[in-house]
């Protein structure tokens, strides 16, 4: 047994399951009517006949059964299409005819069992019973015909749209079963039945049958149509062309074995080498391809474009998260193009000159050189009119603003522009798909629908770089505050340290605090203007053992300040940054010095409890006000002081902050402040955490 005889009993095999699964489905739900019943009939017996077929060779089925069953199978489905004409009928000359080719059908099926009986239709073939087989092919041939005449009676008719998706499937799954049987028949009736090359074929036709069927009976009212993709039906209709290739190469292979040895050799070989060069040719063909899709999507589909795979394809492309690494606009250029169908594009972005320069381009030929800008009137008028440019039709329009190479050049198509919020954000040059096809509606829909969202991504993206550059610019307007407000207190102490000189310069003591301010105030400068170079930067927070720390800092002020006292101890480290908290307290001390009269002292207290440090800045200066704590204390530029800046209190709470602190205020008007900042313990204490302060206090 040959290969293609087992696949074709594969087909029919496949071809009986699904008739049978259907039949029984559709029992189930159109029983109660005779339409229903008809059609389940015609379901059961093409199920019995195909499998008979997949059997035949394993059973050694009698060749009477073939030909009665398959009469019997046209007769089912010619009752099918009878049922379906009367509850549909037309008026005309189609209506007058109908009923005369069904008559005359029917007649031909009656005359077709009679040869059926009396001789199988696989029964041998000799001079005694070739006339009867010549009638039955021919017979067979006439039904076929007349059968496809009815059915394309049938497709001019439309039902609701259920109702024409059934008919759809189910007249080309017929449509297509008679087709092979008209071919098979007359070719028989040919030859007299020599050539049988595509008989093996029928399993796959009746596969395909099978298919169709199950398509288009659950199209039904109330369930979910079942519908080929683009993708799917360009690679049906591609198996479909190669077995039509295939059944032509049998076809003239087996006429041409009729002639002269010799001759019929040459012409085999001749015909095999013909259609060979010529599939070689074809194929690779991107236009025969492209036009080959436009015929698909124009008589199959409603639109050219599936809007849910192109919107999604768009999404995705646009949306990667740069596995790649491909920019932004290399992905919308792609995205753009994808959707459209063009092979290659080219992304022109309007810079601050208000040109538009080429930012990125997607698989441009390299031989074909882009100009680096387009002019800016050809910005201005795409903004003003808003209009996609076809290249090859407006050049009455735009012809002064483009360059002279896009008219040479036959590659380029459209130029599309990209709006965002009314401003232009650049434009698309597209190529031409393969075909040369004109621009339609359905392209300028695609295209200004995909341009909309790709010029909001990019004018996005736009938008976002120019807040990143003005929330740098804000950090660093933001630090350099900052620093001028500690240069600010600088000033100040030098200020006071001058002033305290006059009076206490022979003092040994007042010198060695003022060398000692002096060095600090120069290590806090160099400091200030090393932070100016370091965005963001910021020390790690350590141990820090508070009692040394601060008697040792204020000490530093003695000499520029004085007039502080320190008090009380914490016995436990705490995690700080030392220069950041110096800082901090620097800022309440200061504000605490000038909030108070003259000569008033300012005390820092140290205290502990189980949760953690305070450290509490007290004076007993003017105070505050509930409204001003609550509304404008720790807001940068609000300060009770008619010169200040408002900085210190808010830097001092980010500084605690950043440590893991917080910092609290207590105030009365006319008594006095308090600051608390409370610090938690270091998790660790150890000689690393710890290195810092030995060092000072060892």
């Amino acid at each position: 047994m040959s290969l293609w005889i087992v696949a074709g009993n594969t087909g029919h095999a496949l071809a009986a399951a699904l008739l049978t699964s259907l039949a029984i489905l559709t029992s189930r739900r159109s029983l109660r009517s005779y339409e229903g019943q008809i059609l389940v009939v015609a379901l059961t017996v093409t199920a019995l006949w195909s499998l008979r077929h997949a059997l035949a060779s394993v059973l050694n089925i009698g060749a009477l059964s073939d030909g009665v069953a398959e009469t019997v199978r046209n007769g089912a489905w010619l009752g099918v299409m009878t049922i379906y004409m009367h509850r549909h009928p037309v008026g005309g000359s189609l209506g007058r005819v109908r009923p005369l080719v069904l008559l005359s059908l029917a007649q031909v099926l009656v005359i077709q069992l009679g040869f059926d009986l009396l001789v199988g239709e696989g029964a041998p073939v000799n001079e005694v019973v070739l006339p009867v087989f010549q009638s039955s092919w021919l017979l067979r041939c006439t039904f076929a015909l007349g059968a496809l005449v009815l059915l394309h009676g049938m497709s001019t008719q439309r039902d609701h749209p259920a109702a024409a998706r059934r008919q759809a499937w189910v007249g080309a799954g017929l449509a297509f079963m008679w087709a092979y049987d008209f071919n098979h028949y007359a070719l028989a009736w040919l030859t007299d039945g020599r050539a049988d090359s595509i008989g093996p074929m029928r399993g796959f036709v009746m596969a395909l049958f099978s298919l169709m069927l199950v398509l288009g009976l659950r199209a039904d009212d109330g369930t979910r149509a079942l519908a080929l993709s683009r993708a799917v039906t360009m690679r049906l209709v591609s198996l479909g062309i190669l077995a039509l290739y295939l059944i032509v190469v049998t076809l003239l292979a087996t006429l041409s074995s009729g002639l002269i040895a010799p001759v019929g050799r040459v012409v085999q070989f001749g015909v095999l080498f013909a259609l060979a060069v010529s599939v070689l040719a074809l194929m690779p063909s991107t236009s025969l391809r492209a036009w080959l899709r436009v015929e698909i999507t124009k008589h199959l589909f409603a639109h050219r474009y599936d809007y849910r795979m192109l919107w999604m394809r768009f999404a995705a492309t646009v949306g990667e998260n740069g596995t790649d690494e491909a920019p932004l606009e290399t992905r919308v250029t792609r995205a753009i193009a994808e959707a459209i169908e063009a092979p290659s594009a080219a992304l022109y972005l309007r810079d601050e000159d208000g040109r538009l320069s080429l930012a990125k381009h997607w698989c441009w030929p390299v031989q074909t050189e882009l100009p680096g800008h387009l002019p800016a009137v050809l910005a201005d008028r795409l903004l003003e009119t808003a209009w996609i440019v076809d290249l090859a039709a407006d050049w009455a329009t735009y012809g002064a603003m483009l360059p002279a190479w896009m008219q040479r050049s036959a590659q380029t198509w459209a130029l599309a522009p990209l709006i965002h919020a009314d401003q232009l954000v650049g434009v698309i040059l597209l190529a031409a798909p393969p075909g040369n096809r004109r621009l339609d509606w359905e392209d300028l829909d695609v295209l200004r629908v995909v341009c909309w969202e790709a010029a909001a991504r990019l004018g996005e993206a736009r938008s976002r770089a120019a807040l990143a550059e003005a929330q740098r610019f804000d950090e660093f307007n933001r630090r350099f505050a900052f620093i001028l407000h500690d240069l600010k207190n600088l000033v100040s102490q030098m200020s006071l340290l001058a002033s305290n000189a006059e009076r206490h310069a022979d003092n040994p003591a007042f010198r060695e605090d003022m060398v000692l301010t002096l060095k600090e105030t120069a290590s806090r400068m160099t400091e200030l203007l090393q932070r100016l170079g370091r965005p963001g930067s910021r020390a790690e927070a350590k141990g820090l053992l508070l009692g040394p720390w601060a008697r040792d800092l204020v000490a530093s002020w003695a000499a520029g300040l004085g007039l502080v006292e320190v008090d009380g101890d914490v016995m436990r480290p705490v995690r700080a940054d030392a220069e950041g908290l110096s800082r901090a307290i620097g800022h309440l001390v200061r504000n605490a010095i000038e909030a108070s009269p003259a000569g008033r002292l300012v005390w820092i207290s140290l205290s502990e409890n189980a949760l953690g440090a305070s450290i509490r800045v007290t004076d007993r200066g003017h105070g505050m006000s509930e409204a001003f704590m609550r509304d404008q204390l720790f807001r940068p530029f609000s300060s009770t002081k008619p010169t200040g800046f408002g900085l210190g209190a808010h830097e001092a709470r980010l500084l605690v902050q950043t440590m893991g602190g917080m910092l609290d205020v207590e105030s009365i008007e006319g008594q006095g402040t308090t600051f608390t900042i409370r610090l938690p313990f270091a998790d660790i204490w150890g000689s690393d955490a710890s290195s810092e302060q030995t060092r000072k206090t060892g």
